[in-house]
C-alpha cells in the first residue's frame, strides 16, 4: 500500500528522517482517531518510506510464552504465535520483509538495516537486557523510540536500562505469583532466562521527569499525541533516574502485585 499523504506529512512534522533506527510504540485507536481513513498497512507504509532501507523499523512481538509450575501455558511458535502489543505490531509481524526473532517471550519484529545483523534465529538469554535488539538500538547512531498515541507504559526501551542501571530487582522474578518461571518455551524447547520484565506502568515517573526537566515535548496535532525521543537522550537520562529513584518504578503501595513482591523484597529495609 502507498503511504498516505496526510499522515506522511504529520511523520515529516514528527521529525523522522531516512536512516533513522526507530523502535514504534502505537495505539491504533488513537491514531485511527485523528485519521480515520488510515489503514494500519497505510501505517506502516508511510514509516518504511520515510525511514527507508538505510535505516530499521523495530515493533515489540511479545507473546509471553513462559512456563508456568502449573496448569496449562501457551508455547511459542515464530511463525504463528500472535502478537500481545497491538494490532499495528500484529500486521506488521507478517508484513514482507519483516523478520520476527525468536525469543518465546519477548520477540521482536525487524525491518530495514537490522535485518544484516539480526536474524529470525535470535533469542538471547536476556531477552530486553544484554544482548538484546535493545542492546543494539543503544549503540547505534540516529536511533529513535517513536511513541504514536501511546506513553512511556509502553515503552519497552525503559526495561533495558532497567537492567542497565541496574535496579535491585533486576534479575528479580516478579510474576512468582501466577506460578510463572524464568523459563520461555517454544516449539524449539526450553529456554531459561537471566530475566523477567515486570510491570511497566510507572515508567510514566520518568517521562514526567523529563517534560519537568524540559527535555522532551509531546507533538500534538490532529489530535494525535506522539513523542520521537533520542535513544541517547534517554540513556543520558535514563541511567542515572533508574540508579537513584527505582523506588518510582514502582507502582502504589497494595495497587500492584508485581509491583508489590519488588517492594517487599527491595525496599522492606530501606
Amino acid at each position: 500500500m502507498k503511504p498516505i499523504p496526510a499522515f506522511d506529512d504529520y511523520l515529516n512534522r514528527l521529525g523522522l528522517n531516512g536512516g533513522y533506527h526507530l523502535l514504534v510504540h502505537s495505539s491504533y485507536r488513537r491514531i485511527r482517531s485523528a485519521f480515520p481513513s488510515l489503514r494500519i498497512d497505510g501505517i506502516i507504509a508511510s514509516l518504511q518510506s520515510k525511514i527507508t532501507t538505510d535505516g530499521s523499523i523495530i515493533m515489540p512481538a511479545f507473546s509471553y510464552c513462559f512456563k508456568r509450575r502449573s496448569g496449562g501455558y501457551n508455547i511459542f511458535d515464530r511463525e504463528r504465535t500472535p502478537t500481545k502489543t497491538g494490532a499495528v505490531s500484529e500486521v506488521f509481524r507478517t508484513s514482507v520483509q519483516v523478520v520476527r526473532t525468536s525469543s518465546p517471550t519477548h520477540s521482536f519484529s525487524l525491518w530495514g538495516k537490522i535485518t544484516d545483523e539480526i536474524d529470525a534465529d535470535y533469542s538471547p538469554e536476556s531477552p530486553l537486557g544484554d544482548g538484546s535488539v535493545l542492546e543494539w538500538l543503544s549503540n547505534r547512531s540516529d536511533a529513535f523510540v517513536l511513541l504514536l498515541g501511546v506513553d512511556f507504559s509502553s515503552m519497552s526501551f525503559c526495561h533495558y536500562m532497567e537492567n542497565r542501571a541496574p535496579v535491585p530487582w533486576s534479575n528479580f522474578s516478579p510474576w512468582n505469583y501466577l506460578g510463572i518461571e524464568p523459563i520461555g518455551v517454544s516449539i524449539q524447547g526450553e529456554q531459561p532466562l537471566r530475566e523477567i520484565p515486570g510491570c511497566a506502568k510507572s515508567f510514566v515517573n520518568f517521562e514526567s521527569h523529563l517534560r519537568e526537566t524540559g527535555r522532551i515535548t509531546n507533538f500534538r496535532t490532529e489530535n494525535l499525541t506522539s513523542l520521537l525521543v533520542p535513544v541517547s537522550l534517554l540513556m543520558e537520562t535514563g541511567l542515572p533516574f533508574f540508579r537513584d529513584n527505582y523506588s518510582r518504578l514502582l507502582c502504589d503501595e497494595h495497587t500492584c502485585p508485581t509491583c508489590d513482591s519488588r517492594r517487599v523484597v527491595f525496599l522492606s529495609n530501606h
